[in-house]
């Protein structure tokens, strides 16, 4: 893909013309690619369906964009990774639903921010990775990042993330089928190079702190 192969970052990766920021209002396109994502998570089994209507768009390998915005995009596998991912999609079985973070939509956007001025792609802003820039906004660095370039619709965002074109572990597809995630935050804007790009930061807190565990009540 012409996306970066993007291994899931833990400790242990448009319609949106602004990127979220403090204070800022989520765009609709992020709200879109949330909604997309529970979409899939509350029946992937059923959204294989959606990946099979996928297929007539590629030309040998070559992806071919959406409605004249996006750009074509020539894959590594062509419709063998499709393929794949509805088979591993149909045996799945329905996921909690991911609420909204505003924390990690702060850190997504300081990430979205960045590289729509220079043009980098990757998980690192000036050396810091994902955790790093969770933490630098309060929270831990207990997440996963996923991101893809040059798709322009919350749909297409998540289904090139679940295809996973070209990334040998599928780790994309392994973070979205991620039981324990509950909370997302989403940053979308403009790419210098491949004019769009969408974070995502999934983990299993709003903050990415460790869950706290309760000492369990004394017996009386």
């Amino acid at each position: 893909m012409m996306r970066i192969a993007i291994r899931w970052a833990a400790v242990t990766v448009i319609a949106a013309t602004s990127v979220a920021g403090v204070g800022a209002a989520t765009s609709r396109f992020e709200t879109g690619v949330l909604a997309e994502l529970n979409r899939f998570r509350g029946d992937p089994s059923g959204y294989a369906a959606v990946l099979r209507a996928y297929r007539p768009r590629f030309e040998g390998k070559l992806l071919v964009g959406e409605g004249g915005s996006e750009i074509d995009i020539m894959t590594s596998e062509g419709v063998a990774a499709v393929d794949e991912a509805i088979r591993d999609l149909r045996p799945a079985r329905p996921l909690s639903r991911l609420r909204y973070s505003p924390l990690l939509a702060r850190a997504a956007a300081d990430h979205v921010a960045m590289q729509s001025r220079s043009g980098a792609v990757g998980h690192e802003t000036n050396g810091r990775g994902p955790g790093e820039r969770v933490r630098a906004r309060g929270g831990g660095p207990y997440v996963n990042e996923v991101i893809t370039y040059g798709h322009h619709g919350p749909a297409s965002v998540v289904q090139q993330l679940l295809i996973d074109d070209g990334v040998p572990d599928r780790g994309h597809r392994l973070s979205l089928l991620r039981e324990s995630h509950r909370y997302a935050g989403v940053a979308c804007g403009t790419h210098k190079v491949h004019r769009t790009m969408c974070v995502i930061l999934m983990a299993r807190t709003a903050d990415g702190l460790p869950v706290v565990q309760r000492p369990e009540k004394a017996e009386k």
